[in-house]
């Protein structure tokens, strides 16, 4: 398959954390490259000796049902074609995936770590930090394809994750409207930042994330890829002290970057940046304590079993 046809062929899988599509994404577009699971659902390959980078992307989407989808092509972005009844394209983060994938064929340095459930509550992130912190300790940078747009290289995940020189020295080397922003909200890397001294994410194309009206601008991604290859890691500028607390804003809470807030454009972001509001109103709306428990620790429960989740050979040995 050519760029084009195997990005389209990404993005017809609908992928919920721990679905038998997702598994069957996996088996056809990230073990072929040589990626083991690890023991936190992961997916994970190293090429070269001690890496210094850590590349990242997840392989879960928002879908709400597991299967396929059709996608349509009108020269310039890939869509969900038209009265489909999915619920978001999964460019998010399919085309991090993509990016990463042909790094690896060009065997580009680095540790690359598809991670699991990152659209559950970062997951495999966070059980890296918490159960196999040892893992990232020659790691200077971590660097997720999984960010909406085609300009931004990320400083701050809600707090600094970056810092502004080594932003800027991997936005020297991509397309000259990558410029260092402070705007970011939530991804894998920023569940390193305190491992980690340079934690950021990279546009990959995506507009309206986890939205029916999700689009993919296919020559942004194929540009990024065709720097990304090529792509000079002894460039990178190592500033930030990953044990330096975060900076409060005048307004008393953690520093949002020079604006003092993050722009609010998913449910996610709203949910992030106003804790209280949204409890007040699910309460308001008869959500209770113990409905919205039952909810979160079911699915904590049925990440815990990852083993019982990712079994290639027992559940999906005849998946395309």
């Amino acid at each position: 398959m050519n760029d084009l046809e195997t990005i389209i062929s990404m993005l017809s899988y609908r992928r919920p954390a721990g679905s038998a599509t997702e598994m069957a994404f996996i088996k056809k577009f990230i073990i072929p490259l040589g990626a083991k699971m690890d023991k936190h659902g992961n997916w994970r390959l190293v090429i070269g000796e001690d890496p210094s980078v850590l590349w990242s992307s997840h392989t879960d989407s928002v879908h709400s049902k597991e299967g396929f989808q059709k996608v349509d092509f009108d020269g310039k972005f890939i869509s969900l074609a038209v009265n489909s009844k999915s619920n978001c394209l999964g460019a998010d983060c399919a085309a991090g995936v993509w990016i990463m994938s042909e790094m690896i064929k060009a065997k580009v340095p680095g540790l690359y770590m598809f991670h699991f459930a990152e659209e559950i509550g970062c997951v495999g992130s966070n059980a890296v930090v918490e159960k196999e912190p040892e893992l990232l300790k020659a790691i200077k940078s971590a660097v997720a394809f999984d960010r909406r747009g085609t300009a931004d290289v990320i400083t701050h995940q809600g707090v600094r994750t970056a810092s502004d020189a080594f932003a800027q020295s991997l936005a020297d080397q991509l397309p000259s409207r990558f410029k260092p922003s402070d705007r970011g909200v939530l991804t894998d890397t920023k569940q390193y930042r305190h491992l980690v001294p340079e934690c950021t994410n990279l546009s990959v194309g995506y507009y309206n994330e986890h939205r029916p009206h999700e689009a993919l601008d296919v020559g942004h991604l194929i540009e990024v890829r065709n720097h990304m290859v090529k792509i000079d890691q002894s460039k990178f500028v190592i500033e930030r002290d990953p044990l330096a607390k975060p900076k409060l804003s005048k307004a008393g809470g953690k520093s949002f970057g020079s604006f003092g807030r993050f722009r609010e454009e998913t449910l996610r972001d709203l949910v992030w940046g106003h804790p209280d509001k949204v409890a007040a109103f699910l309460e308001n709306q008869g959500v209770t304590f113990d409905q919205l428990r039952d909810v979160i620790h079911e699915r904590r429960e049925r990440k815990a079993n990852i083993n019982d989740l990712f079994d290639p050979l027992d559940l999906f040995s005849g998946a395309a």
